[in-house]
Parts: structure tokens; sequence; C-alpha cells
């Protein structure tokens, strides 16, 4: 009976400590929902970005390159007027809530439907990201934490198409010299190769069609 007794109560701290760890997630989670509130209306509740695929998906995005982003923003080195707005609130000037948001938009599942090109030249698309892209982004594009490289799997077409024509101012003091001469080097065609392919990045479906490999792939 001594020994039933004990294991009650071993049994009945398990449960106390289990619900106490519940509830120190919970409430940062419920902090960092509040703070994720005004970014809805653009990027929707799932952090999916916008039907038309010219806002950013943020779920499953790199942590540390949001933190950047947001501090960015804040700071006016990265200009969009409706981020900017958001990134001045006073929430924002605390680096335990920026902290806070890019943990919760980082850990939620990645849109699976992203918008895509018409992947007609996936293999140009293939070919330019893999001599360009993956040494920073990844062969699978999913990023780096470490450096602040974003995920570009699953991001919708029109944004990265979008990005990389504006290349050039957007990324000024937020990335490398190399990676902007880069995507300058690109030819149009290759821009929206890239892009397409990107977006189709982490997909279950194939990324080469090879009923379209006809003519050297494009």
């Amino acid at each position: 009976m001594q020994i039933q007794t004990r294991s009650l109560h071993a049994a009945y701290a398990c449960v106390l400590w289990a619900l106490a760890s519940v509830s120190a997630q919970a409430a940062p989670d419920a902090n960092a929902r509040q703070l994720y509130a005004p970014c809805v209306t653009c990027h929707q509740p799932n952090a999916w970005g916008s039907p038309d695929g010219f806002i950013p998906s943020l779920a499953g995005q790199q942590k540390r390159y949001l933190e950047g982003q947001l501090a960015a923003f804040r700071s006016g080195v990265r200009v969009d007027t409706a981020m900017q707005v958001v990134s001045e609130h006073p929430k924002f000037g605390d680096p335990k809530n920026i902290d806070a948001l890019a943990g919760y938009l980082s850990m939620l599942n990645a849109n699976p439907d992203p918008i895509k090109g018409s992947g007609a030249h996936l293999r140009v698309g293939q070919e330019t990201y893999t001599h360009i892209c993956a040494a920073c982004h990844g062969v699978d594009g999913r990023g780096a934490s470490g450096n602040r490289v974003p995920r570009i799997a699953g991001q919708h077409y029109p944004y990265l198409r979008r990005q990389i024509n504006a290349a050039a101012d957007l990324h000024r003091n937020l990335a490398p010299p190399e990676m902007t001469s880069a995507l300058r080097s690109m030819t149009d065609p290759q821009r929206d190769a890239v892009a397409d392919y990107a977006a189709r990045l982490g997909s279950s479906e194939p990324l080469l069609d090879v009923n379209r490999l006809g003519d050297n792939g494009k």
C-alpha cells in the first residue's frame, strides 16, 4: 500500500509538472499571437501570405532572418509603408517581442500550395538556382539560420519575382554584394525561371516536367 501511495504521489507530481510546463509555454505563444495580430490583414491568419502571392508567406521562415527584417523595416533600411507602420509600434522596440514573434512564425507550418509560375522553364530555373542560389539558400531552398539567409522554398512566385527585379535597391545593406551582382547578371527569362523553381521547392509534385524538355528544357 505504501509503495502504491508513493507511486500515486509521483504520478501526481508529474502531472503538475507537465501542466506547469504547458502553462509556461502557452503564455509566450499567446503573446506572440497577439504580436502577430496587426499582420493578419496582409499576411493572413496562417501567415501564408496573400491569395495573389504578392505578399509573402512568413510561416516556416528562418527565425533570425525574420528578426533582421523587422529591425530593418523599423529602422527604415528596408522600405514598405505598411510594414513600417506595423514595425514602428512601441512593442517592437523591445527585442524580446521581436524574438517572440519571429520564433512563433518560424514554427508555423509552411504554405503547402504557394502561387507558382507557368512551369514552362523549370530546367532553366533549376540550373540557374543550382549555380547561383544554392550555395547560400541551400539545395532545398530552406536557407540558413546562422547567417540570416531566408527560406525561399515554397515562397510565392509573384513575390520572389518582384524581389529579384528590385534586388539592386531592396537588398542594399541587407545582402552581400555578390548576391545583388548575381541577380543583376540574370536575364529576364532566368529571373522568371528561378523564381518559379524556388516556389516549387519542397512541393510533392515533380519539379521538372519531362514533357516540356523537348527544346533544351525551355
